[in-house]
């Protein structure tokens, strides 16, 4: 899948960090075990601070980090949040707008995006979960569904690989009681 963000260059950051401070505390440590080493000690220590200071600006960035994903494909648009997902072929979509579908006449912008889809229900988000700019993600999926040439440029769709990876279910499983 493809998602429009990625945790992977802050968590690679954040190990760094952790690994930084982990060498420089060592040789903090031993630096002042030694006799007349204590300047070294100190610039140990003021590269460990630094290191300290990198591991707490990553984990400020992950807990800010939006809680749903957004991934995109050649045929369709996944919307995943928690553990529901929703998903927009491009060839039904009809319209995608920032409206609310229920102030008519009087056209009102909202902050949630509303795909209407042929004959389905239509898929409501916000794109501020995604850390995205409503407009922007707006024209972004009403670019890729009347560009079949950029959306040839995505990868295909295969469920049984990519949600076999991580599962995401639509609802809870009903099982019969008898």
């Amino acid at each position: 899948m493809i998602y429009v963000r990625s945790r992977r260059s802050i968590v690679t950051l954040g190990v760094a960090g952790v690994t930084w401070v982990a060498l420089f505390g060592a040789l903090t440590l031993e630096a002042f075990a030694l006799s007349g080493a204590a300047v070294a000690g100190f610039a140990f220590a003021a590269g460990a601070a630094g290191g300290a200071g990198v591991v707490i600006w990553c984990l400020v960035q992950l807990m800010n980090w939006p809680p749903a994903r957004l991934a995109l494909f050649r045929d369709r648009l996944l919307v995943i949040q928690g553990r529901h997902e929703m998903g927009a072929l491009w060839a039904h979509m009809v319209s995608v707008t920032l409206t609310d579908p229920h102030s008519w006449p009087n056209v009102r912008i909202t902050d949630r995006l509303t795909i209407q889809l042929k004959g389905e229900t239509p898929v409501r988000f916000k794109p501020a979960r995604f850390g995205l700019d409503p407009a922007a993600c707006r024209d972004l999926i009403l670019r890729l569904r009347d560009d079949p040439k950029l959306r040839a440029r995505l990868p295909e769709f295969d469920s049984l690989r990519d949600l076999a990876i991580s599962p995401v279910v639509a609802g809870e499983l009903i099982e019969p009681r008898l």
